[in-house]
């Protein structure tokens, strides 16, 4: 089980979705995105190691994230929250991280 101040990586899928009918009053039919979640990764490290979480989202970017620009994005948060946003068109690099997490951690 993994220790509270492990950095957890949240995978979703986006898609861009159109608002439905019941939303269309407030939002006047503009298009909107939908998050479906994947899966929870524990990364190898603890909130307290930064240079540890640089090395290893500079490697990240490099295998992951820059061959899919356009495509991906992430957030971290201090408290050891990753959140990792995939387009639904690319929904077969969800594998690709995985295989990362395993092979880097």
């Amino acid at each position: 089980m993994p220790k509270n101040n492990t950095y957890r990586m949240l995978v979703l899928l986006e898609d861009d979705t159109k608002i439905n009918k019941e939303d269309e009053k407030f939002l006047k039919g503009k298009p909107g995105k939908m998050h479906e979640f994947v899966d929870e990764l524990i990364l190898p490290f603890d909130v307290d190691e930064l240079d540890e979480l640089n090395v290893w989202f500079d490697k990240f970017d490099a295998e992951i994230c820059i061959p899919n620009e356009g495509h991906i994005k992430y957030e971290i948060s201090s408290d050891g929250l990753i959140v990792l946003m995939l387009d639904k068109e690319i929904e077969g690099v969800v594998e690709k991280v995985k295989k990362f997490v395993e092979e880097n951690n």
